[in-house]
């Protein structure tokens, strides 16, 4: 499973021209959802289809016309080369390096929300944001499409913290954001994943600073999320041999119980 994609990279740098960090977000959320993918495309139709479409819809909802089409402008080359690319011979596959990760630090970027209007594909109710419960319960997102697996771990949990289960990258985001201040713990499961841990790798810079992060079940191919566990973040990991009992037991040391 490769890292974030050049193409991937080249999309965010050149929203990042336009756009505030948290602007960027907002429209790679809403053009992800509506082109009803869980990562950027890195070639062939989908990837046109994304980019023409899709992502001048939300920038141009977000940042307006002017500012959509000269982002597009500034894509067009990526497109030509990805065609370019797409239609060589098949080659070896090569290991993508690390990419450094994104987000320019911009104090101000001069960008004014438009005032909303009818977007078409734009219906997010299917994807509800998750309420703190009454008593602001530490929040436990578990990234599964094992209900099982989710159940099991919400059992063993107890009352400790609320648990819920999170099947799709927009839902993922969006619940962390509205649960910021009560320092989320997400765990994101190799075994059994419902959102790319190559797509949570690319988002990792987005996620709460008070957030914590278990892996749960990676293996070698699972090298983008392995790599950013070892790394100085703080994230802990557990084999795939490891029960929902023993991910809840991991989950009441990280909240001190």
């Amino acid at each position: 499973m490769e890292r974030e994609t050049p193409i991937a990279q080249m999309v965010r740098e050149a929203i990042e021209t336009v756009a505030t960090p948290e602007v960027r977000l907002r429209i790679l959320h809403r053009a992800l959802h509506m082109a009803r993918e869980h990562e950027i495309p890195t070639k062939g139709e989908p990837l046109h289809r994304f980019i023409d479409k899709h992502l001048r819809t939300a920038m141009a909802f977000y940042v307006g016309d002017d500012a959509s089409d000269a982002v597009m402008q500034n894509l067009a080359p990526m497109l030509t080369m990805a065609d370019r690319v797409s239609n060589q011979p098949p080659r070896a596959t090569v290991r993508a390096d690390a990419t450094r990760k994104l987000g320019r630090d911009r104090q101000d970027s001069g960008v004014t929300r438009r005032a909303p209007g009818p977007v078409p594909e734009t219906d997010t109710s299917k994807y509800p944001t998750v309420q703190p419960l009454g008593s602001a319960l530490p929040m436990v997102f578990v990234a599964t499409r094992d209900r099982a697996r989710c159940a099991g771990i919400a059992k063993q949990v107890g009352s400790a913290a609320a648990v819920q289960q999170i099947e799709d990258v927009v839902a993922f985001l969006d619940n962390l954001k509205a649960t910021a201040s009560l320092s989320p713990l997400v765990v994101i499961d190799c075994v059994a994943a419902s959102i790319q841990p190559s797509t949570i790798a690319t988002l990792a810079h987005e996620l709460p600073r008070s957030s914590a992060v278990l892996v749960w079940g990676a293996t070698e191919s699972h090298r983008d999320l392995t790599d950013l566990a070892n790394g100085d973040r703080g994230w802990l990991r557990c084999g795939a041999e490891a029960t929902p009992g023993d991910v809840a037991a991991l989950i009441h040391m990280l909240l001190g119980k």
